[in-house]
């Protein structure tokens, strides 16, 4: 059924403009994502083990929006749309991480929409190396990272409560990177915010928060009406839910 493959770094596992109907699960490994702006490549995500890419590809029949190259030594395992109608019926559990894939795009596009999308000036600017790294400001986001530095290495990066006693395996709504522990009453979501990096730029997104976040200062998501907060600083201030949480991180920009 499903079929594992590698890759060597470089590879081009996508290509930008090509027409197929694949998606790819990253067993172990990292890729870059690029597209086409001018006469230059952008990135626009890094992906690594657990994360999908190309599941448009299972649902529509237009050419591929971008180009997917492995960073490192990739295995990916491979499903065509023949398979993911078999598995669905089949083995649905091997498709949760397409699910939960699937329905992240839907709410960040919904998200995009109804703020505007990004900003057009950052989108068009050169491509440069960023690192991301986010360390705890209080003790209580210091414990959410181990009391280490954390740097984040793939996008969009997922952070929200994590439930004690929850089957997090078959529940294609609740998926994080980063499982925050916290005691009733909770102020963070289960699935609260992402990290995530467009064309160059670093956003902070709302995943439909109960209380939302606030970003230098700004509350995005909750009641708020915005979804989404550039990172436009070396280091910005991250509260996970309102202005009394606990869950307080810096986020270094570094370019």
């Amino acid at each position: 059924m499903e079929s594992a493959k590698t890759f060597q770094p470089g590879e081009v596992v996508i290509q930008e403009g090509a027409r197929d109907s694949c998606a790819y699960i990253i067993l172990s490994g990292t890729v870059e994502v690029f597209k086409r702006a001018g006469d230059r490549e952008v990135r626009v995500a890094v992906l690594g083990r657990g994360q999908v890419f190309g599941e448009m590809g299972l649902i529509e029949n237009r050419p591929r929006s971008a180009t997917v190259k492995a960073l490192n030594e990739l295995e990916v395992k491979r499903i065509d749309r023949p398979q993911f109608n078999e598995l669905l019926q089949k083995k649905p559990s091997v498709l949760i991480p397409i699910i939960r894939c699937l329905f992240e795009r839907l709410r960040q596009a919904s998200d995009m929409l109804a703020q505007g999308g990004p900003d057009s000036e950052a989108a068009m600017g050169p491509q440069k190396r960023i690192d991301v790294v986010m360390e705890g400001q209080t003790a209580e986001a210091k414990q959410a990272l181990g009391h280490c530095k954390l740097q984040v290495s793939k996008f969009p990066f997922l952070i929200g409560r994590d439930t004690h006693g929850l089957d997090t395996d078959t529940d294609v709504f609740y998926h994080n990177d980063l499982f925050i522990k916290e005691e009733k009453p909770y102020v963070v979501s289960r699935n609260h915010l992402a990290i995530t990096m467009e064309k160059g730029t670093v956003w902070v997104v709302d995943r439909g928060s109960a209380f939302g976040t606030i970003v230098n200062g700004v509350e995005i998501g909750g009641e708020s009406g915005l979804y989404r907060a550039r990172l436009d600083k070396e280091e910005n201030q991250v509260i996970v839910g309102p202005a009394t949480s606990k869950f307080i991180f810096l986020v270094g920009v570094i370019h």
